[in-house]
């Protein structure tokens, strides 16, 4: 630790975190991150440098956090002893994309210990191997170079990951879009207005179907008379 500041949270490892209801999850995860951010008033959404390292990669989770430095895996390796089935790995790494905290082999024991995501704001790297054996896995790029597992860190901490607050236990959502975040307290309400939004958007489309026009069917012509050349 010589020459290296210690933050109050560095050494935390809390281990009591309450997960979301698995019926929430499952709701929660039938919707796309735009319509559940969009029943959220636009918020939750993480840099949208955080994207899935392949495309077809989804996830939705309860939220593991990790406090880590640039880098430095040491508090990534000791968080796979923490994890639950259904839990969304995410690590705060300041945002570096050219040193990683994370290779292919951590992503297999993950997945073995039943983590169902991985989301890093920083680098990964040995990507083919984290799709072929790691849980689905965002990040801010891939990259080779890694500084070794000295530390600081910690885990089960709120943590600051694409720019969004993220607490143990919240909900994390991903998609080839990016990520969405719902905090633990208001998921119940979220899935029940994504649930809403969804059923007000197939019913538009069924509108549609059945041969109404857009702009009937959205009521555009107020908003379109405003800007009419009189």
């Amino acid at each position: 630790m010589s020459g290296i500041e210690k933050h109050a949270d560095h050494g935390t490892i809390n281990t009591n975190v309450p997960r979301i209801a698995d019926d929430v999850l499952r709701r929660l995860a039938k919707h796309d991150t735009a319509k559940i951010s969009d029943t959220m008033g636009g918020n939750g959404v993480m840099h949208f440098e955080i994207k899935p390292i392949s495309p077809e990669m989804r996830l939705c989770g309860s939220a593991l956090t990790v406090l880590t430095r640039p880098g430095d895996a040491l508090y990534v390796q000791r968080a796979i002893d923490e994890t639950r089935p259904g839990d969304v790995i995410v690590i705060a790494a300041s945002g570096f994309r050219d040193v990683s905290v994370i290779g292919e082999r951590l992503g297999q024991f993950f997945k073995m210990k039943g983590a169902v995501g991985i989301v890093v704001d920083g680098a990964v790297r040995d990507s083919q191997g984290m799709i072929d054996v790691a849980p689905p896995t965002f990040a801010r790029a891939c990259c080779i170079s890694i500084f070794g597992s000295t530390g600081p860190g910690a885990i089960n901490v709120p943590v600051s990951c694409g720019g969004r607050i993220v607490h143990p236990g919240d909900v994390v959502i991903g998609d080839r879009d990016g990520v969405v975040v719902v905090p633990r307290e208001d998921a119940q309400r979220v899935a029940d207005l994504a649930d809403e939004h969804l059923k007000g958007e197939l019913a538009r489309l069924s509108e549609v179907e059945s041969g109404r026009s857009i702009t009937d069917v959205f009521n555009l012509q107020p908003k379109l008379t405003r800007w009419e050349t009189t």
